[in-house]
């Protein structure tokens, strides 16, 4: 039995299911020539024509579509096989919130990799809490008042807040040399840039600095806190958010800190996981998040209010 050639196959697979050269170079990381070079070497080791090349996309000839129809089940038994086949012990799966992933786990991701190259790491990004029980979960990264019982939890830190905003925002809007009653009305003008989460937190950091909770519900409202960042980023208000996110923003001046002073949120980041032995690649991610975590007192913690702020330009 002479078998064609086996890369040619997986090739032809992705574009007769994608219907499309580009698409199927886009998913194989490879140009639309290489994909069309493979396709062309399967048809000439069959002698027949796979798919039509038309203005519109891909088109499965009668023998395209036959031999896709089994390639592609044979393709994904294969997969699966290789799922089973891999060790278990090198797979972790972590559950953690889409905030906390984006803005201080996946810069520092690349680390742990380095560290341990043979180990498999899946992330989920939910606000949806964990069933440990039910879910196929390693590890969780949540921010909670307290960690839920019947878990083992470490504090990674506490969550406190401080409102952050572009240097021109700044500026034109908050940069203040009065008494507090002006620099009350500045705040009660400002754009506040809220996350729909269950965590927005302006009303108690307005309540903190006691400026009135006036305009703590006013403003633009994001689904996560990186579209927060970003709109924070291009001007358009103020973001309240834990410093360890915006530590690279804040070192390259995209963002300054709107007001010094950071409100403790009653909240805490713990790494979570049940109450059964760990396996070995989980209990090394574990050990190693614990170890990123940077001490109070960082430079992420510390307030970088402009110079002038007491001038307006």
């Amino acid at each position: 039995m002479k078998l064609p050639p086996l890369n040619a196959v997986r090739v032809f697979e992705v574009a007769a299911r994608h219907g499309s050269m580009r698409r199927a170079a886009d998913e194989l990381f490879v140009t639309a020539g290489a994909v069309s070079q493979q396709i062309r070497l399967l048809e000439e080791h069959f002698g027949v024509p796979l798919l039509e090349r038309r203005s519109s996309g891909l088109l499965l000839t009668a023998a395209g579509q036959d031999f896709y129809s089994a390639s592609a089940r044979h393709l994904r038994g294969i997969a699966q096989a290789a799922e089973r086949v891999r060790p278990q012990d090198q797979q972790i799966s972590l559950t953690v919130a889409p905030d906390f992933a984006s803005r201080w786990l996946m810069p520092r991701l690349s680390q742990f990799a380095a560290l341990n190259p043979r180990v498999e790491v899946r992330i989920d990004a939910t606000f949806a809490m964990a069933d440990f029980d039910r879910d196929a979960f390693d590890l969780g990264i949540r921010s909670v008042v307290d960690f839920p019982t019947g878990l083992h939890a470490r504090l990674l830190w506490q969550l406190r807040m401080r409102p952050y905003c572009s240097p021109t925002y700044f500026r034109d809007h908050l940069a203040h040399d009065g008494d507090s009653a002006e620099r009350s009305a500045q705040w009660q003008h400002a754009r506040l840039l809220h996350e729909s989460h269950p965590y927005d937190l302006w009303a108690p950091w307005f309540s903190m600095r006691g400026l009135g909770e006036t305009n703590a519900e006013v403003g633009l409202y994001f689904s996560h806190g990186l579209l927060a960042i970003l709109a924070a980023i291009d001007g358009e208000g103020v973001t309240l958010q834990p410093p360890e996110y915006v530590v690279r923003e804040v070192e390259s001046g995209a963002l300054v800190a709107a007001d010094e002073r950071l409100l403790d949120c009653g909240l805490g980041y713990y790494v979570v996981w049940p109450k059964r032995p760990l396996k070995a690649a989980a209990e090394r991610f574990k050990d190693w998040i614990l170890d990123q975590v940077e001490p109070a007192g960082s430079a992420a913690d510390r307030a970088t209010i402009p110079s002038g702020e007491g001038e307006r330009r």
